[in-house]
């Protein structure tokens, strides 16, 4: 059934028995007389079979009523009656019930209901802090609804609709109240993750006993002018699915050895904040020498969006040894990242395709001296008439073979060897075979990284001796794909070439 023909029925069930003749606008006894009859209608054995629960077809009635003139409040009514089936159970506190709410304070607001629109408004702000979630991520009213907005984003909508609300009503007190708070939600969706993560962590913080102290290591660093300011390149990252992993090790990234991690003993001696497409990562510690040095980690931009709010900062090794580790919630949860974190500043070009030319070794398009010499020679053996590569002892194959290319050259103790093979004109194979020396390595222990020019694969445990593989021109690395060979211990990548 078309939502045109349930608003039609609608208005025909809103009519009492003896009454005909077009429908008028709707009074408050119609309106209870269509809500009552459009459950019936939608309730019985037959709907219900087809229909589910009727409290996602009322919503959806409701929207439609308001775009008609003179019916909100007969919209009014259909949310209404959607809020009696959220009463209890998981509804009475999820973003379906968000959604009715909002709806409902948005229709009273607009035919100036100004009483009802607060109260609808201030029951919505209630049960948005008891949602889990985000409303985007929420199958609302069985698909027939649905939101990009993320939980600060919708709650940060609410208050500024409930400012507006208290501003008709004449209370200016309350209004300034919900424009505050709108704005704290704002900052809070992209402001610093640490700060955001303490605040969260309940009241406590804030005890007399805390107000009690009279200094804060912290603050002081963080008020006090640094000596020395450094830019950080480099960084750890992990694919987890939904999520990403940052990781920056303190001894290894920082440059000044234990002495980094000996310095930092509180999260909030990182300030951490995102954006849908940047990370901007900040530290300040004191050396031994007395001096401030503030350090910086700017991802910017990353390959894909992020949920900024949702970033999750945590401090975490021994007291020798300490690691941040940031955790980076995707918005597209589906999307596999691959090669690096941030996007490359070089675009991918599409050659444009050379003009024919003249087969090479013809009249037009003659062989060079050097070309000339490169051309197989017969042997002296039977078989003249071959080339030397036919039968010749220990000849080279110029085939698809893999090439150990790093032979004789240093390599990592945890690395068997390395082969290249050019699979396709456009797809280059790598693989990388682990050492039996080192049965318990799988693919979830190995760092990828690359520079441009250089490919690195790192051992977690073995940081120290990464294997680094030099990249043929226009290797495509934004679209390279790895795959862990379990029998055979190896790690398969395949990397498109652009040249």
């Amino acid at each position: 059934m078309s939502m045109d023909r349930l608003v039609e029925l609608f208005l025909q069930s809103s009519r009492g028995d003896d009454a005909s003749g077009p429908v008028g606008e709707l009074d408050e006894e119609g309106i209870e007389r269509a809500v009552e009859n459009t459950e019936k209608m939608l309730t019985g054995q037959d709907a219900a079979a087809m229909v589910g629960s009727p409290d996602a077809t009322f919503v959806c009635l409701g929207m439609a009523l308001e775009e008609k003139p003179k019916l909100a409040p007969a919209a009014i009514g259909c949310y209404e009656k959607a809020l009696q089936y959220h009463s209890s159970g998981a509804k009475s506190r999820g973003w379906e019930r968000c959604v009715v709410l909002q709806q409902l304070g948005a229709v009273c607001l607009r035919i100036k209901r100004l009483q009802a629109a607060d109260k609808w408004f201030t029951q919505c702000s209630e049960v948005c802090l008891q949602a889990d979630g985000h409303p985007r991520d929420a199958v609302l009213f069985n698909g027939s609804f649905s939101t990009q907005q993320t939980r600060l984003e919708f709650a940060e909508m609410v208050e500024k609709l409930h400012a507006k609300t208290c501003h008709e009503l004449g209370d200016m007190e309350r209004a300034h109240k919900h424009v505050n708070e709108a704005k704290r939600l704002q900052a809070a969706a992209t402001g610093d993750a640490v700060e955001r993560q303490a605040s969260g962590l309940g009241r406590a913080a804030s005890s007399p006993a805390a107000s009690k102290v009279s200094s804060d290591p912290v603050k002081e660093l963080w008020a006090a002018e640094p000596a020395e300011e450094v830019n950080l390149k480099s960084y750890h990252f992990m694919d987890e699915g939904p999520t990403v992993l940052v990781m920056l090790d303190l001894n290894e990234h920082l440059g000044i050895g234990e002495e980094a991690s000996a310095a930092v003993d509180s999260l909030r001696q990182f300030r951490v904040k995102c954006e849908e497409t940047s990370v901007d990562i900040q530290l300040r510690l004191r050396r031994k020498d007395g001096r401030v040095v503030h350090f910086r980690l700017l991802l910017s931009p990353i390959q894909k969006d992020i949920v900024p709010e949702d970033t999750v900062p945590k401090l975490r090794g021994k007291e020798s040894k300490r690691r941040l580790e940031i955790k980076l919630f995707k918005r597209e949860k589906k999307d596999t990242w691959y090669g690096d974190l941030v996007k490359g500043e070089v675009a991918k070009t599409t050659k444009k395709p050379e003009p024919p030319s003249a087969p090479k070794g013809s009249l037009l398009n003659p062989l060079t001296a050097e070309e000339l010499a490169a051309l197989p020679k017969p042997s002296d053996s039977r078989g003249d008439n071959r080339p030397s590569s036919f039968g010749g002892r220990g000849a080279a194959s110029n085939g698809d073979a893999p090439s150990h290319f790093l032979e004789g050259k240093t390599q990592p103790r945890w690395v068997e060897k390395v082969q290249q093979r050019q699979e396709a004109l456009d797809l280059l194979l790598l693989e990388i075979q682990i050492s039996d020396a080192f049965p318990e390595v799988s693919m979830k222990d190995l760092d990828l990284g690359t520079d441009g020019e250089m490919f690195s694969l790192t051992l977690q445990s073995d940081a120290g001796s990464p294997l680094s593989v030099p990249l043929p021109s226009g290797a495509d690395m934004g679209n390279m794909e790895a795959r862990w060979r379990r029998k055979t211990r190896t790690l398969e990548i395949r990397i498109p070439t652009l040249d």
